[in-house]
C-alpha cells in the first residue's frame, strides 16, 4: 500500500477547497432599485418609429436624481409632456417650452419610482408637473393644447406603470422603455393630499419610447450648470 506524500498532496487540497468554497459563495445579484439610485442623464431618446428625438425634449439636458427614498428630481417635464400628449400635440407647444421649464434657475420637477424589491425588469415612475414655482406657465402650455378649463391651474401627477428597464454589463447605462405593456393613470389632489382622478387627457394617448440614460458622479444641479 502506497503512502501519501503530504507536502505534495497538501496545495491540491487545498485548491479543491478553495474552488468548492468559491462556488458554493454566489455573488448575489445587485437590487434594481439600488442600481437605479443616483444622478442620471439622458443621451437618447427613440419614438416607437426608433427615430432620435433627443433634441426635441432637452432644455437644456433631461437629467434625473433618483434617490434611496424613491423621490426622483429632474429635468424631464419636456420629456414627459411628450410622452403624455403625443408628438402632434407637443409640436403645439414645442417653441414655448423651454420658458416653461427654465432649469437654468435650478428650480426642478418633482417625483416618484416605485421598484419591487430584488432584481426586476419593469417599475412605475409617477412625475409631477406644475411649471415654475408660483407662475401659471404650465397652465398656459395646457390651454395651448384646447384643456379644458375647468383643469387648468393643477398640479398633475402623471405616473406610467410597466415601464421596462434594464442595464448594460457595467451598470452606468440604463434603458427604460415605455411600450405595449405601460399603462399610465393622471391625478391632481385634493385638499387632504388625497389622490383625484384628472380627466383632462386620456391615459391610452401617450407615446411609446425608449429613453437611454447614463451615470453621472455629480449633483443635478452640477449636470445642469454644464450645459447651461
Amino acid at each position: 500500500m502506497k503512502t501519501i506524500n503530504f507536502k505534495i498532496a497538501k496545495p491540491i487540497i487545498i485548491a479543491v477547497i478553495i474552488v468548492m468554497f468559491s462556488s458554493c459563495m454566489k455573488e448575489e445579484p445587485v437590487p434594481t432599485k439600488t442600481q437605479m439610485q443616483g444622478v442620471w442623464t439622458v443621451t437618447n431618446v427613440y419614438n416607437d418609429l426608433g427615430a432620435d428625438i433627443t433634441s426635441r425634449v432637452q432644455f437644456p439636458v433631461v437629467a434625473f436624481s433618483l434617490s434611496s427614498d424613491n423621490t426622483i428630481v429632474s429635468t424631464a417635464g419636456p420629456l414627459i409632456m411628450y410622452v403624455v400628449y403625443g408628438d402632434s400635440k407637443y409640436t403645439q407647444i414645442a417653441s414655448d417650452v423651454d420658458q416653461v421649464f427654465n432649469y437654468a434657475s435650478l428650480s426642478f420637477n418633482g417625483g416618484e419610482y416605485f421598484v419591487a424589491g430584488g432584481e426586476v425588469d419593469r417599475f412605475t415612475i409617477e412625475m409631477k408637473l406644475e411649471g415654475l414655482p408660483g407662475q401659471k406657465a404650465l397652465t398656459q402650455l395646457l390651454n395651448m393644447l384646447g384643456i379644458a378649463q375647468n383643469y387648468l391651474d393643477v398640479v398633475i401627477y402623471h405616473k406610467f406603470m410597466n415601464v421596462k428597464i434594464e442595464f448594460d454589463s457595467t451598470g452606468n447605462q440604463m434603458t427604460w422603455t415605455i411600450d405595449d405593456q405601460t399603462t399610465a393613470t393622471y391625478n391632481t389632489k385634493d385638499q387632504y393630499g388625497n389622490y383625484v382622478l384628472w380627466q383632462g387627457w386620456p391615459v391610452n394617448n401617450f407615446s411609446k419610447c425608449r429613453i437611454v440614460l447614463k451615470k453621472q458622479s455629480v449633483t443635478i444641479q452640477d449636470v445642469v450648470k454644464a450645459h447651461s
